[in-house]
């Protein structure tokens, strides 16, 4: 979390050499993308793939960099209030695609609609603002109810739409280009759902795109993906698994990109369910009881699961174990939190002890070529679990249908289920404390990852709470660190490991690996060859 002295004075001038080339391209480029948008809705359904593919076509307040640090947009500056909220300045040449002006009015209607959209993933961003004001014609008051040190990094989160679309539009109505308003770098041609998305340079955005046309193509099949760029199909592609980057990185014309990455692998479960319906015993009979809300249960599958095995052998290295919510670098990071141990002896002894000498059988649910040997590692995970006596079946399913299923707080969603977070656009471990392990609050939104609804106690809600309205960084991360302790305690979920971020393109091009995880156009570097 930066220092801010006054206004946070960060020129537009001084910045756009880190995302744009000095001299803006004349070109187009085409990305393979292992994942496509879930909805067209900027203001449904909060999730990282999403903001990836909005932000080419799409204007935010503020724009999260590579390396996870902020950036100006729509907004130039910025400042804390005190206990009062933020102020931000906006740029008076931000422009909609339709020429318009983008004023803090538009601002506030997109933000309106993200705070109140029923079932709205994004609610929970918001659940500190009190309200909006006016300040003049390009300067934006947020008020807030307790100090929120996280604001600006929120907000790279919510797209801003012109007010007019924002206080009447339906999901169904951004389905077509002609509905879509753009306020970032591009402007869309073509949406071909399942397909591809075609965009074209925004004549209005206050300086010029990198590119006059950017094509993303949806492949989510990895070996699909890496033919399409060996054959020329694409450009650039995300995703690489460890396997293909070292064949990718034989070709003369080829080469691969890796950078650290934030998004962490996991397993999450239903804890609120009474029965649980993905369980049974071992004749395939239901369960009485729903043996995930027993700690002993939790504990026992964590202690069955080899991490770096999976990391060593599975992942090939790329990446880490994970012991807790957030990684090395992130704000709040505890690196004396204890280790979660390898002991399969242990796991048998907890389930036994929990009543369950024999184990029980359930389902595993998996994305499929979404992440990292997703379906690998699920794979392995169920040969460990074999092995204490709980036998498991995997399912998997695209990302783009698990996730509807698992953040809908609903009877659909698994008993057992891989996912992924990442504390990036935060940069500190406080995004997993109020998302994913705070206790889930219908009304504010507050939880709204924790999908297996881990029934969080109210002093760890109200240590979690504190800690995202303290300003002094220090006091918070001391907070944050304590709030996952206590959190890891309870094994509310079953971390695994965290991925690096890999690219793959023409040797011509160099793309920047964001830590979160997103593949962006106008982070494409050409090389003067």
């Amino acid at each position: 979390m930066p220092r801010f002295h006054s206004f946070v004075r960060l020129s537009l001038l001084a910045w756009l050499p880190c995302m744009y080339s000095v001299q803006a391209l004349a070109a187009d480029v085409t990305i393979g993308m292992r994942a496509e948008q879930q909805s067209m809705d900027p203001h449904y359904l909060w999730g990282f793939t999403n903001s990836q593919n909005y932000y080419h076509f799409l204007g935010y307040m503020v724009r999260i960099q590579p390396d996870g640090s902020l950036a100006p947009s729509i907004a130039t500056e910025w400042s804390p209030e005190g206990d009062k909220g933020w102020l931000f300045k906006l740029n008076p040449n931000a422009r909609f695609s339709n020429g318009d002006p983008i004023t803090p009015e538009d601002v506030i209607a997109s933000y309106r609609r993200a705070m109140n959209y029923p079932g709205g993933g994004l609610r929970g961003l918001f659940a500190l603002i009190a309200d909006f004001e006016v300040v003049d014609p390009h300067t934006l008051r947020i008020v807030t109810k307790r100090p929120d040190p996280y604001m600006p990094y929120k907000l790279t989160q919510v797209a801003v739409i012109p007010k007019s679309i924002a206080e009447k539009a339906q999901g169904k109505d951004f389905l077509l280009p002609a509905d879509q308003v753009s306020g970032g770098p591009y402007e869309i041609v073509r949406y071909q759902p399942g397909a591809e998305l075609v965009l074209k340079a925004n004549p209005y955005y206050w300086e010029k795109p990198r590119w006059d046309h950017v094509t993303i193509k949806y492949i989510p099949n990895d070996s699909a993906r890496v033919a399409a760029l060996m054959t020329g199909a694409v450009d650039v592609i995300d995703g690489v698994q460890p396997d293909d980057a070292a064949e990718i990185d034989k070709k003369d014309n080829l080469h691969t990109v890796s950078g650290p990455g934030s998004r962490m692998i996991y397993f999450n479960m239903d804890q609120s369910r009474a029965i649980t319906p993905d369980v049974t015993d071992n004749d395939g009979k239901p369960l009485a009881k729903n043996p995930f809300q027993d700690l002993r249960i939790r504990q026992a599958i964590a202690y069955a699961i080899d991490r770096q095995g999976i990391v060593s052998h599975v992942m090939h290295g790329k990446g880490g174990v994970l012991t807790q919510m957030g990684v090395k670098g992130q704000g709040g990071y505890d690196p004396d939190m204890p280790k979660i141990p390898y002991d399969p002896d242990q796991s048998r002894k907890l389930l036994k002890e929990a009543g369950y000498p024999d184990g029980f059988r359930m389902k595993i649910t998996c994305p499929s070529g979404y992440l990292v040997n997703d379906s690998l590692i699920c794979q392995a995970v169920g040969q460990m679990l074999a092995r204490v006596g709980i036998k498991t079946a995997v399912d998997v399913m695209p990302w783009s249908v698990l996730v509807t299923r698992v953040t809908c707080h609903c009877d659909r969603r698994p008993s057992f289920f891989m996912a992924p977070w990442s504390n990036a656009y935060l940069g500190e471990v406080g995004a997993a404390l109020s998302n994913l392990l705070h206790s889930y609050d219908k009304k504010t939104g507050a939880g709204g990852w924790n999908q297996g609804e881990f029934p969080s106690t109210p002093e760890l809600d109200a240590l979690i709470d504190e800690a995202a309205t303290t300003i002094d960084a220090e006091k918070r991360h001391a907070l944050q660190k304590k709030a996952m302790r206590m959190a890891m305690a309870e094994m509310p979920v079953i971390p695994l490991h965290y991925q690096a971020v890999t690219l793959a393109s023409r040797k011509n091009l160099t793309p920047s690996p964001y830590t979160i995880e997103y593949t962006i156009a106008e982070s494409i570097n050409v090389s003067k060859e």
